[in-house]
């Protein structure tokens, strides 16, 4: 078999290889350039990347508001039919204030049934927080664990009954924090006072509150108070259901001064200090501390005879009429 030399290359074939040599590079260069333009025509005539944008994206805070009419019993003794009657008929003429609402927000009035039964849903498991709101026999109290309950299950918009709406929902929360606020909280009291602690009466709203679901603020309330109920019942060695509280109970545990102490408390570990009155007295435009936005005194209790409260305030959104609906209770509900 002949072996394969570069000497047994004809002439033609050394020549042949001497042309392709030659002529290669240009052929690459061409191919090159060919493969460039259809490139850049592919490109320029290509959709450019689109990012998926939902239609409707999800609130911070639900498009939902609650009104609750408390059924829990029994009657306090002052309570008359006709208080009773006064009540609803207020509740019923300040409900229609807030249907007017934007179209994507639901409008929910409550009575203890539903209370109840939503409680169990959403607390299923966690029976010591439903065993708490079913053993419940005081009205304020009742009503005041019921919307953190709600709150926390559901987040949205919560107003009692007494509570007129002003400003449309959409425009509530300022412009400059729609994009972060989770919560939205309002002043309600800031005036000095003998009998308070350093001489100063402060509270935040209670009757108003907007939070989204889950909202560490309602999460933290709810605990709070199932914990302390449980905490007197086995101080006191009595059944939950059989407890006899009085104000301060109800003042420190449900009411005014229990919601202060834990959003004080919610606050302080937002910024990493001791938040407390003093950042907020005589404010005049909201503070953000992390997701929650805390309101001057006009946006949710304007209109009151102390605290420098402005009945005309542009800021106002709601009108509360303190008529404690929450003291009576109505069966049918």
């Amino acid at each position: 078999m002949e072996k394969f030399s570069l000497t047994s290359l004809s002439a033609s074939s050394v020549h042949q290889t001497r042309r392709f040599r030659r002529y290669r590079p240009d052929r690459v260069l061409v191919l090159l350039f060919l493969f460039a333009a259809i490139c850049i025509f592919l490109r320029s005539n290509a959709s450019p990347p689109t990012t998926h944008i939902p239609s409707n994206p999800e609130p911070l805070i639900p498009a939902q508001v609650w009104q609750l009419y408390t059924t829990v019993g029994p009657r306090i003794a002052n309570t008359t039919h006709q208080n009773a009657l006064k009540a609803t008929r207020i509740a019923a003429n300040l409900a229609a204030t807030w249907f007017p609402v934007d179209g994507n927000w639901s409008y929910r009035f409550i009575g203890t049934e539903f209370g109840t039964q939503f409680v169990k849903e959403h607390f299923r498991g966690q029976p010591d927080i439903v065993d708490v709101y079913n053993s419940l026999r005081v009205p304020v109290m009742a009503s005041d664990f019921l919307r953190y309950l709600l709150l926390a299950g559901d987040g949205g918009v919560y107003a009692d009954s007494d509570v007129e709406m002003i400003k449309p929902l959409q425009d509530w929360v300022p412009v400059p924090y729609r994009d972060v606020t989770r919560a939205m909280i309002g002043v309600e009291k800031d005036h000095p006072a003998n009998d308070e602690p350093d001489g100063w009466s402060f509270r935040f709203v209670q009757h108003t509150l907007i939070t989204a679901k889950a909202h560490p603020i309602m999460i933290n309330m709810v605990r709070n108070i199932t914990d302390k109920m449980l905490q007197l019942s086995h101080e006191k060695d009595t059944p939950l259901s059989q407890l006899e509280l009085h104000d301060r109970d109800v003042v420190r545990i449900t009411g005014p001064r229990g919601f202060k102490d834990v959003v004080f408390e919610h606050l302080s570990g937002e910024v990493g200090e001791n938040i407390g009155w003093r950042n907020f007295t005589q404010m005049k435009e909201p503070k953000l501390f992390g997701d929650t936005l805390i309101v001057p005194i006009n946006f949710f209790a304007a209109g009151q005879q102390h605290s420098g409260s402005d009945g005309t305030s542009p800021d106002k959104r709601v009108q509360h009429y303190w008529s404690g609906t929450w003291r009576h209770w109505d069966e049918s509900m």
